[in-house]
């Protein structure tokens, strides 16, 4: 008689991982290892106003599409 290549074994978690993936658990706490670097108030103004220049144009092009969508829909429902 042949015997079975694979017998078929119990899976008997041990709690070791194979690979680790690197993840920290504290995602909501700040590390001690990052300074915060104090900006003046003038600095932080500035830096607010460049992101507000930088992100406009792109959110115009996104409110334009979906007016362009919703006049497509519009007239083609018409």
């Amino acid at each position: 008689m042949k015997k079975n290549k694979k017998e078929n074994q119990e899976y008997i978690d041990d709690g070791h991982t194979i690979y680790d993936m690197n993840v920290d658990a504290n995602w909501n706490t700040r590390s001690d290892n990052k300074k915060v670097i104090p900006v003046p108030k003038e600095e932080q103004r500035a830096l607010i106003k460049a992101a507000f220049i930088a992100y406009i144009p792109k959110l115009l092009i996104v409110l334009f599409g979906f007016g362009l969508a919703i006049l497509v829909i519009y007239l083609w429902l018409k």
